[in-house]
């Protein structure tokens, strides 16, 4: 069937999951929750898995009979923060130990962004409110199932021209791991046939889109949004995306672990953190909650959604600065993130102990138009590698350019080396990573 025939209304392939349906209209139900109700659902689902982890799992058991802390103990949210906390690798190494033995549960692993993949178990339900969560949040920009979206994400399609047309979700998709020329003028061509409503991308893919858009002179069908997920959105990339597109850019935060959801609102590009999904702490290098303006804190979450590897307190060594207890824009009392400055392994560290976000290196400018792609990669403190992919021959006076484009933004103690590269590789879930970090950070450190 082609992209135009498809293109008529049908019914969305997760409008037929009663599960999804019933998170949706509870999640609507909730979305004007006042503060007060939003509290007592808290600490009633915190209570509740709380005991669960304590009474049906040895790892969670042994680690709050050690921490002398007991699911009664646990009355205000405040008293979350006597629970200990866990990381990826205590969930890695003894993944049993933290896992009840639920039925129809699955196997599921992380892509391992910050150097520790791995697997984990999760039920048929905990997916179907995941997925409702984030249309949910996608909900509140005007997306609808059964909107036609074009979608850029690390999806394997065997179709010669990597195009793949999935009419249960009304979504053409095409292939992250074939952003050529050649391809990305099929998609083009493909879109204008379809005329989605919505793209849907990584935001490393839509920006090479966007570029190639822009140097090609073409454009895509008007679009409502680009909604963006699964990568930090940085400003430099936001801004190139509304620019080509001509479109509001929405972005969420959230993982595979499902505990903690943020995204932004109608009227703010700031990150709300949805309190029906899990109860989310900014935990500072003290050990202390964040809340106050401008701080930058870890963020800790336990999970509502997870029902077999129980995800209670856990360091997700993912960043945020903190905003507000509510938002200004919407009304809507959460907690309110400024932006997400990445994980861990996002920062460049100089020769004088320095680290530097990736959110501070702002690429849009027309220095870097003579290259196609760029990464950035640390395998010692103070040196960096910037490998490039170029469009063609690059000058010594354009490389110059570039070079103090760069050390502007690294300073002084930072030995840099631009070298040129055939291609960038990415990761097995073909994102374009903008920094690959050798060394072993920790927030401490920060």
């Amino acid at each position: 069937m082609t992209p135009a025939a498809a293109a008529r209304p049908r019914v969305h392939a997760d409008l037929e999951n009663l599960e999804y349906r019933s998170w949706r209209r509870f999640l609507w139900s909730a979305d004007r929750w006042p503060l007060e109700r939003i509290q007592q659902y808290q600490i009633s689902e915190v209570r509740r898995v709380v005991g669960l982890g304590y009474h049906r799992t040895r790892g969670y058991r042994a680690l709050f009979d050690e921490a002398a802390v007991a699911p009664s103990d646990i009355r205000t949210l405040e008293d979350v923060r006597r629970l200990p906390f866990v990381d990826k690798e205590q969930l890695r190494d003894r993944l049993d130990d933290f896992t009840m033995d639920v039925a129809e549960r699955t196997y599921v692993t992380t892509g391992g962004s910050t150097g520790i993949p791995f697997g984990m178990y999760r039920g048929r339900r905990a997916f179907a409110r995941e997925l409702a969560s984030k249309a949910h949040q996608y909900g509140r920009v005007g997306w609808r199932e059964g909107d036609r979206q074009l979608v850029l994400r690390g999806l394997s399609i065997d179709a010669p021209d990597h195009v793949e047309l999935v009419e249960r979700f009304q979504e053409l998709r095409c292939s992250s791991y074939h952003l050529v020329p050649e391809s990305m003028n099929r998609y083009v061509e493909l879109a204008h046939e379809y005329r989605p409503l919505w793209l849907r991308c990584y935001p490393s893919a839509g920006c090479i889109l966007a570029r190639y858009l822009r140097e090609t002179g073409q454009r895509l069908p008007p679009l409502k949004g680009i909604l963006c997920a699964s990568e930090n959105l940085y400003d430099d990339q936001k801004a190139l995306l509304t620019e080509v597109f001509g479109a509001r850019v929405f972005s969420h935060y959230g993982h595979y672990e499902l505990a903690a959801l943020a995204g932004f609102c109608e009227g703010s590009d700031r990150y709300h953190v949805l309190p029906q999904y899990g109860h989310v702490e900014l935990v500072g290098r003290d050990g202390r909650i964040v809340d106050q303006p401008g701080q930058l804190g870890e963020i800790v979450a336990t999970s509502f959604l997870m029902d077999a590897t129980l995800i209670l307190r856990y360091r997700t060594s993912d960043l945020a600065v903190f905003g507000a207890w509510s938002c200004e824009a919407c009304g809507r009392p959460y907690q309110i993130w400024d932006r997400i400055e990445g994980r861990l392994q996002e920062f460049i560290v100089t020769g004088t102990g320095r680290y530097i976000s990736m959110t501070a290196m702002n690429m849009h400018t027309p220095v870097f138009d003579p290259l196609r792609q760029f990464q950035f990669h640390q395998e010692r403190a103070g040196a960096v590698d910037f490998r490039y992919v170029p469009k063609g021959p690059v000058g010594d006076a354009a490389l110059g350019e570039i070079r103090e484009a760069l050390a502007r933004k690294l300073g002084g103690d930072v030995e840099l080396r631009l070298q040129a590269v055939p291609e960038i590789p990415m990761t097995h879930r073909g994102k374009h990573r903008f920094l690959v970090q050798k060394l072993p950070l920790s927030f401490a450190d920060l």
